[in-house]
C-alpha cells in the first residue's frame, strides 16, 4: 500500500475512535480532532476515486478515423 493509503486508513481509524471518545465523554477538542481526521479520510478517498477514473495510458487516435472518411463512398467489403 502507498503512504497515502496508510494515511487514509490511519485517519479513518483514529478519527472514528477520537470522535467517539470526545462525543461520548464530552471532550470537544477530541471530538473536533476526530471529525477533522474523518474529513481528511474522505478527502483522500475522493482523490483516489477521481484518479481511478482516469485512463493509465494515453488514448491514441485511430489510424483510420471514420471522421476523416465521411466524404468518401462506402467500400464494398464494408457494406456486408
Amino acid at each position: 500500500m502507498t503512504p497515502k493509503a496508510w494515511l487514509a486508513v490511519f485517519s479513518l481509524v483514529a478519527g472514528i475512535a477520537l470522535a467517539a471518545y470526545g462525543l461520548a465523554d464530552g471532550g470537544l477538542l477530541f471530538a473536533l480532532v476526530g471529525l477533522a481526521l474523518v474529513l481528511a479520510f474522505w478527502y483522500l478517498a475522493w482523490q483516489w476515486l477521481l484518479r481511478a477514473g482516469k485512463p493509465q495510458a494515453p488514448i491514441k487516435p485511430a489510424a483510420d478515423a471514420a471522421w476523416n472518411l465521411k466524404d468518401q463512398p462506402v467500400r464494398e467489403e464494408q457494406k456486408q
